[in-house]
């Protein structure tokens, strides 16, 4: 086959560009979603450890009744009380070794 054989290659008209646009732009999109899901899965694992630790268990052994009791005590607890047992928290997590956020 010689090069005059070949048929040229006829450019893309301004719809099938559009078309290809929005194709990578909706590939791009979904890839931004996999990776903020994947992102917010590693920060629910990292919150899960890391109440873990502030019980002193496992994760598969937290009392999760207990837990979400406590939470939801929490919310009956005025602006001073909160501000001084989130002072408490910051400074566990300060103290934690080898901490990743």
């Amino acid at each position: 086959m010689d090069d005059n054989s070949r048929k040229p290659r006829k450019e893309k008209t301004i719809k099938q560009k559009i078309a290809s646009a929005q194709m990578r732009l909706n590939r791009l999109k979904t890839k931004e979603k996999s990776l903020s899901k994947s992102a917010e899965t590693r920060l629910k694992i990292i919150l899960g450890a890391e109440v873990a630790k502030a019980l002193g268990c496992k994760v598969e052994d937290v009392d999760k009744e207990f837990v979400l009791g406590m939470l939801l005590q929490a919310s009956k607890i005025n602006a001073e009380a909160k501000a001084r047992i989130r002072l408490r928290g910051k400074r566990f997590l300060e103290d934690m070794i080898g901490r990743q956020e």
